[in-house]
């Protein structure tokens, strides 16, 4: 008897592949605040020089702010202001749109005088222009989070960390701070990770080191812990010298009479290296 045979399968269409995904341009890179590939973009497209320094002060003011060092801050806010009037293009006024210098010139000032701040909700009435800012949002909320966090409010504390990150992936200092909300609650496995997380980050950060030493060593692991707290305490010292210099050099800008103190000083040097170099003739 003849089987009859299955009717051959009709013949599928193969799948589609998905388009590739179109670059974003460099007006899109700005828009985002995404510094880092934008100035990548404008090297690459080769921009003005103008618009890649702005861009260059764009990065240093994220990072300055990701590491809390006022002074840098303030120094490419001052680029910003100085190159932002000289963009021409579309580029140039998407930048522009970014990063408005008296409006972050405000916000600033806000974020660093509202260090000293003890009540949340008074703090978040002062930090409302902040906020308001991309480029300054994740930092007001990290100090949002960490306020609500000593006044003992893990839950909003950790909301508002999560938008801080939300708002700036890169925030390793709000991450950080939440490493430190588990480490509070006794989660030290979860702290743990989160801490090498921000050391991936910014493999830099004294703070990161420190803290991870801390949860190791509260997880029995004593001899991890202890290489890890003495690399942040290297690294502390090491941005302590730092921020003195910025501090310093950031005061001498600032006030005539300590500049005119400093060619003091240094002609004082000069008489006397003048007077010992003779006197050894």
């Amino acid at each position: 008897m003849n089987v009859p045979l299955d009717p051959p399968a009709p013949e599928q269409p193969a799948p589609e592949r998905p388009a590739p995904e179109r670059p974003a341009t460099l007006r899109e890179l700005i828009a985002a605040g995404d510094w880092a590939r934008a100035r990548v973009s404008a090297r690459e497209e080769q921009a003005t020089l103008d618009l890649q320094e702005a861009l260059d002060a764009a990065l240093d003011f994220r990072d300055g702010l990701r590491a809390r060092r006022y002074p840098a801050v303030r120094r490419a806010l001052a680029e910003l202001t100085r190159l932002l009037p000289l963009l021409t293009g579309e580029d140039g006024a998407a930048l522009r749109r970014a990063m408005d210098p008296q409006a972050l010139e405000a916000a600033v000032a806000a974020l660093d005088a509202a260090q000293k701040i003890t009540d949340p909700d008074e703090l978040a009435s002062a930090l409302g222009g902040a906020l308001a800012l991309n480029a300054t949002r994740a930092e007001a909320l990290n100090q949002q989070g960490v306020l609500l966090a000593v006044a003992g409010d893990e839950d909003r504390a950790r909301q508002a960390l999560e938008a801080a990150l939300e708002a700036d992936p890169g925030h390793y200092r709000a991450l950080t701070n939440l490493g430190n909300l588990d480490m509070e609650a006794g989660r030290y496995a979860q702290a743990e990770a989160i801490y090498r997380r921000v050391l991936l980050l910014n493999p830099d950060y004294d703070g990161g080191h420190h803290n991870l030493g801390v949860a190791l060593r509260r997880q029995g692991r004593i001899a991890e812990g202890v290489r890890s707290i003495r690399q942040g305490q290297r690294l502390s010292l090491k941005r302590s010298r730092n921020d003195t210099d910025a501090e310093m050099k950031e005061q001498f800008a600032r006030s005539p009479g300590m500049r005119n103190l400093r060619w003091l000083l240094l002609a004082v040097v000069a008489l006397i290296l003048f007077l010992a170099l003779r006197g050894g003739g």
